[in-house]
């Protein structure tokens, strides 16, 4: 079965790269919903859940700032590509987004641009997230609901570890392997099938450059898959 698709939400007042960007989407695994005023994208915000949104922002408008931070209060941990006309390099325009967005934008993309540089943004950002819908469907919509300390990125990778148990009064190492899923350069998300407990000390392999993490939290998921965020070392 097919991975359901991506669903972005365009909102911008140039209709003709409203209609060019959902053209493409049809072409692509993208579900892309459009919206040409304020009303229209708060209403879609009230009412879907989006795996990206793609917002056309003007400094000189605060409605648009207002936009952003009720965006930031329903969907914290949601990417978002600003499109805009004003110098993207601009302390100013970065201040000014994360003044009202924790995590600000995941990119700043100056007006004009070719359509193709867009599309290619979006696969670059959910390369990895279709290998993980592939591979666990259930799980990718619930990560934008898990409290954390930074925001991290998809990043689909396997991963080697080994942490000490207490087995008839002896302490033995397990060694085990679980997918990293996202990670930031404080932590990561593990799905396991091993029960990992908090606090608990475990120690990577040779594919992460530090070698130990602390489990922060850890939830189980179904039979015998566990999903826990794990502070690096």
């Amino acid at each position: 079965m097919n991975p359901p698709p991506l669903k972005i939400l365009a909102f911008d007042s140039e209709q003709l790269l409203l209609w060019a960007l959902k053209r493409a989407g049809k072409s692509r695994s993208l579900e892309i919903e459009t919206a040409s005023s304020l009303p229209q994208a708060y209403n879609e915000i009230e009412q879907h859940h989006f795996d990206l949104y793609l917002i056309a922002y003007d400094s000189r408008d605060k409605n648009r700032l207002k936009l952003l931070q009720a965006i930031d209060e329903k969907y914290p941990y949601v990417p978002i590509i600003i499109m805009t006309t004003n110098e993207v390099n601009c302390y100013h325009l970065n201040d000014e987004i994360k003044s009202v967005r924790h995590h600000g934008s995941w990119h700043l993309l100056e007006k004009p641009f070719r359509l193709e540089k867009i599309l290619g943004f979006i696969d670059l950002l959910f390369h990895n997230v279709e290998h993980l819908k592939k591979a666990a469907p259930d799980l990718v919509h619930h990560f934008d609901n898990e409290k954390r300390g930074q925001f991290r990125r998809s990043h689909i990778l396997p991963l080697d570890y080994s942490y000490p148990s207490i087995v008839k009064g002896k302490e033995i190492k397990t060694y085990t392997s679980g997918i990293v899923t996202d990670i930031s350069d404080c932590g990561l998300g593990l799905l396991s099938r091993s029960p990992l407990e908090e606090e608990m000390l475990i120690q990577f392999g040779d594919t992460m450059l530090r070698q130990y993490g602390i489990v922060a939290w850890s939830t189980k998921l179904e039979k015998e898959t566990y999903r826990a965020g794990i502070k690096l070392c």
